[in-house]
């Protein structure tokens, strides 16, 4: 009976992440919930978000998926944490949550390279992990986007804004992210096949919008300022 309640609920929520990404990419369309999910109420459900520079999460994901989560489980209680691009403190909010006794853990990782141990805390605890945005290895569920086709969305409107002459600086995201990985990927699949020639690029730590001011203002003082027709931002926080 326990399983089998954690399970509907643990649907439940896998529906209310497909709501939050689509919303995020600004469909019209929620996603639908699986016509099987329905939740007991007085449940916790753990959402763990990466960090705070950047717009996203605490404007859109988190309360888009509290606001699923009411719709779908009126009862049950968001148990909210933000690491602050932290990985300790990431570690001790999933410790948090499991003493908590959470019932389903949606983890968005600081870095998901080494968010395993995460995923195996969580699991020997009976909590099933979703891992958000970010591949976790050996999490029972991933949701994300397609995250090099968003790159090359976001290179295309680059190529159609300045058209296919011109320098270019590139600003993509941290080294420990996997998805920034597929967004330069992405990137570059259209800038790469454009005509536009790529000054230099920056993979930046943390995705921290003060890197990447710092880093662009190096740049003007290595390449004259006239030429640069434009800057690819791999995120809102470092554009």
């Amino acid at each position: 009976m326990f399983l089998s309640a954690r399970r509907s609920l643990t649907l439940v929520v896998v529906g209310t992440i497909g709501t939050v990404t689509l919303a995020a990419c600004g469909a019209n369309d929620p996603a639908s919930t699986p016509d099987d999910a329905s939740a007991e109420g007085g449940q916790k459900i753990a959402l763990l978000l990466p960090e705070s520079q950047t717009t996203r999460y605490e404007s859109f994901d988190r309360p888009l998926f509290e606001a699923k989560v009411a719709e779908l489980c009126a009862d049950c209680e968001v148990v909210y944490f933000n690491a602050d691009q932290d990985e300790a403190k990431q570690q001790q909010q999933v410790e948090t949550a499991i003493t908590e006794g959470v019932s389903v853990m949606v983890l968005d990782p600081v870095n998901g390279a080494s968010a395993t141990s995460l995923v195996t805390s969580s699991q020997d605890a009976g909590i099933p992990v979703i891992a958000y945005d970010r591949f976790i290895e050996g999490a029972d569920y991933y949701m994300s986007f397609d995250n090099e086709t968003v790159g090359e969305l976001q290179a295309q409107a680059l190529v159609d804004a300045l058209g296919d002459t011109g320098d270019i600086l590139m600003l993509n995201g941290a080294p420990t992210d996997p998805n920034a990985a597929q967004f330069k990927q992405g990137a570059h699949n259209v800038l790469d096949a454009s005509g536009l020639n790529i000054l230099a690029e920056y993979d930046n730590p943390d995705w921290s919008p003060g890197n990447a001011q710092t880093y662009v203002t190096d740049q003007l003082s290595n390449f004259d300022p006239s030429t640069l027709a434009g800057v690819y931002a791999a995120n809102d926080g470092q554009a």
